[in-house]
């Protein structure tokens, strides 16, 4: 059996989804109500960053929330699909995907991600080159 591309994936996963939290849930994230982006959604919030800017996870997930209409963002959708549209950007054809991003303008806890392509070396190399001080 093949395994299946990042970008396979990102093609196969599901929609974007609207959730109302249950009370023990809602207690963990501090919400009431969820919105579980779809991987165009990360690509577009991604893709509004500016050259020479980064924004953090969590400001992703504000950007998301909001375009939702809910209090918060899932973190793990967005996390996974921003890291899998750094992946299908490396193989075959990826660059010319619709979830080609600038992946590396992300910052997870304000800093560059060890499990991004090429690990934090290439994220500080490519940030670097369009002006952001690391």
């Amino acid at each position: 059996m093949a395994t299946q591309s990042f970008l396979e994936k990102l093609l196969l996963a599901p929609p974007a989804s609207f959730h109302v939290l249950d009370p023990a849930k809602a207690k963990r994230m501090n919400a009431a109500t969820m919105y579980i982006p779809s991987p165009a959604d990360v690509a577009r919030a991604i893709n509004a960053i500016p050259a020479g800017q980064t924004r953090t996870i969590v400001d992703l997930r504000r950007v998301l929330a909001r375009e939702g209409d809910a209090e918060c963002a899932c973190p793990g959708a967005t996390i996974k699909y921003w890291k899998w549209m750094a992946r299908a950007s490396e193989e075959p054809g990826g660059k010319t995907s619709p979830y080609a991003i600038p992946w590396w303008r992300v910052l997870k806890d304000g800093k560059p991600s060890r499990h991004m392509p090429g690990g934090v070396e290439r994220q500080i190399a490519l940030l670097k080159r369009e002006g952001v001080k690391i």
